[in-house]
């Protein structure tokens, strides 16, 4: 599972900067952000549920930090997106406690 988990994270790492690199776009279309965005956020519920049965299934310390590291990579994504496409329509971005300005 470790191999498996560390293949999921290399591209998740990988999607992550290409939505990184799609939101620092300033011509993205609004249509391709509300895309993006809806994309991001079906990707974070599903990884939501696979954290949620890997804490059921008792795995390892070591895995849950990994997949906990995933989850905050998901939690970033999320707001980015939503934060692009807030801008495109002319609304003041989300921010979060806690999190840099």
């Amino acid at each position: 599972m470790a191999c498996n988990l560390g293949r999921a994270r290399g591209y998740r790492e990988k999607q992550g900067t290409e939505v990184a690199t799609l939101v620092a776009k300033p011509e993205l279309p609004l249509k391709i952000a509300s895309r993006l965005y809806r994309d991001v956020e079906k990707g974070a519920h599903n990884f939501d549920r696979i954290l949620s049965d890997m804490e059921d299934a008792d795995v390892s310390d070591e895995l849950l930090e990994a997949a906990d590291a995933l989850a905050e990579l998901w939690s970033k994504l999320s707001v980015a997106s939503a934060n692009k496409r807030r801008e495109l329509q002319g609304f003041p971005p989300i921010t979060m406690s806690g999190a840099p300005h």
